[in-house]
């Protein structure tokens, strides 16, 4: 097995995030080649994955600290790439704590570096080579990931590994070709060594790194270290300006670069790049940047996105509405000013999609004037669901009045339209708090959709209950534990638009049908999980995204 299979499954591993034990298994595993050939199979729509890959990296070389091996992965990083992610593989003093905390949870084990270690063996077994003789000597304190060419059937790639020991590195190199089968060529490039097998996948040592990657890009990497870099690029040093410092991961994508890359690859969506750029305003907007971070409270990622505009694109940001949801709630989410938002949006796509058609058609025909009868009086939004059982589960989605009157105006025009277009029949019905409501048609569950409003609100529910309840809950969301959890691990400068109980989804899973194979494998490692939450500050220009998983 040469190099580039040393491990094989690596990526294909971190796809599978309901077995924890398999996610774990891809630790240092990252560290060779196998990397390569996993990578040149996952989808173009996976690769925005591999941010969960490097924190599985740090947890599993947590055991020991290295005293050299500091150099950034990002110095052989070519400057205009549209995704790099890169993580501490080697993490030292508290941060090593703090990760480890997090693995024994997860992992439900008091010792989660011999657990991880023992996987990573396993893995290495069929090359003869293990952790301890042949990764930890050389393995310094960051790995790194770059991709490019997303809109190609195989992207290109190249994994970055510093290492403390490059004459160990290349022993392993060495030890990896002579245990393996293949086709292996010996090849130079601006003054690097490195080995070329037979899937078009190079090995070699670049500076002070063990690198592996596609073989033009591993050219590129050669070159990017021996001259203009990522980390010299202005625009990745603005990005990370505002990350937090100790995170043990981090992603970095190129908006613009992206979004090009990714519409050239459907032939018939090129056409429409121009059209999509009417929309958003993907020339307007800068890098996005992310950062992970752990300890034995939480797991969470960091977003960071600037740029003309780049709110309403994103989100509105967090309401006190969901906080007045039913207290029973196990999942609950928020936005702000959603009418102006969606407003917003429409007006840059009306032209382009034929929105000014359809609104012109919908005042004809029904009466419906956008501006007055939705735009104007939509103000901030919230849903819900509560219980666990087929039989009890139901929910609602709750809309506030920015004004009242257009509100109460367009409410019947809306429910007749849900009948003369949407099939449904519509027959009024009491529902404690509302002023007026209709239920409209069953659903698969057994409960009736029911349309209500009071004097301030509008709700959209899964039958009479749930209506009442989010009109005039008996008792709200915010003095529920639910919420508190979710406040503690976002951290007091975010407030959550975003909420979910993890006992209460498994809960649901299992009351829903039967489960499969994967769930009983992933659920103990699920069963480590309390609360996700999301929340964070938006503005025209800059918004900043916390999205945690609570550990218990």
């Amino acid at each position: 097995m040469r190099v580039s299979r040393w491990v094989g499954g690596a990526v294909a591993a971190a796809q599978r995030p309901q077995d924890g034990v398999q996610t774990a298994r891809v630790h240092v595993e990252l560290q060779f080649a196998g990397l390569a050939r996993s990578l040149r199979r996952m989808p173009r729509t996976r690769l925005l994955a591999l941010p969960s890959l490097l924190l599985a990296v740090a947890l599993a070389a947590c055991g020991g600290a290295g005293s050299a091996g500091d150099a950034d992965p990002a110095t052989a990083v070519p400057a205009g790439v549209a995704m790099y992610f890169d993580g501490v593989v080697r993490p030292e003093g508290d941060q090593r704590e703090d990760v480890l905390d997090a693995a024994r949870k997860v992992l439900r084990t008091d010792d989660p570096e011999r657990k991880l270690h023992e996987l990573v063996d396993q893995g290495l077994a069929d090359s003869k080579a293990t952790y301890d003789d042949d990764v930890a000597p050389w393995l310094g304190e960051k790995a790194g990931v770059w991709v490019t060419g997303v809109d190609r059937g195989k992207p290109g790639y190249v994994v970055i590994v510093a290492a403390k020991d490059t004459d160990k590195a290349q022993a392993a190199i060495d030890k990896g070709v002579k245990s393996g089968g293949g086709k292996v060529t010996q090849r130079s490039y601006a003054g690097v060594d490195y080995q070329l097998d037979d899937e078009g996948v190079a090995t070699g040592i670049v500076g002070d790194f063990f690198t592996v990657g596609t073989e033009a890009e591993f050219k590129r990497t050669v070159k990017a270290e021996d001259g203009d870099s990522l980390a010299e690029s202005k625009r990745y040093k603005a990005t990370l300006d505002g990350l937090d410092e100790d995170r043990i991961g981090l992603f970095y994508i190129d908006l613009k670069l992206f979004f090009e890359q990714a519409l050239r690859s459907d032939p018939q969506a090129a056409g429409q790049l121009e059209q999509f750029r009417s929309i958003f305003p993907i020339d307007k907007l800068e890098p996005l940047g992310g950062a992970l971070l752990a300890d034995g409270d939480r797991i969470a990622v960091d977003t960071l996105a600037r740029g003309k505009g780049v709110g309403p694109l994103i989100g509105t940001g967090s309401t006190p509405l969901l906080g007045e949801l039913p207290g029973d709630a196990w999942v609950a989410l928020g936005a702000a000013d959603v009418g102006p938002a969606v407003k917003t949006v429409f007006t840059r796509s009306a032209g382009a999609l034929g929105g000014a058609a359809a609104a012109q058609q919908l005042e004809q025909r029904y009466g419906i004037d956008l501006e007055r009868d939705v735009f104007s009086w939509i103000g901030d939004v919230a849903v819900f669901v509560r219980h666990t059982t087929r039989a009890e589960v139901d929910g609602g989605l709750v809309i506030e009045a920015r004004n009242p009157a257009n509100m109460k105006g367009a409410f019947g025009k809306l429910v007749g339209l849900l009948q003369s277009e949407g099939g449904k029949k519509v027959s009024p019905v009491k529902v404690k708090g509302a002023a007026i409501a209709f239920r409209a048609g069953e659903t698969e569950l057994g409960k009736p959709v029911v349309l209500a409003r009071s004097d301030d609100r509008v709700v959209a529910a899964l039958g009479e209950a749930a209506a009442a309840e989010a009109l005039a809950p008996a008792k709200k969301l915010a003095d529920a534990p639910l919420f508190d959890q979710a406040e503690d691990i976002l951290g007091d400068d975010v407030e959550p638009d975003i909420l979910l109980s993890m006992p209460d989804l498994l809960a649901a899973i299992e009351a829903m049908g039967e489960t499969d194979a994967e769930f009983e494998k992933a659920k103990p490692y699920l069963e480590a999980f309390s609360v996700i939450a999301s929340g964070g500050s938006f503005k025209d220009d800059e918004v900043l995204t916390r999205v945690a998983a609570g550990l218990k």
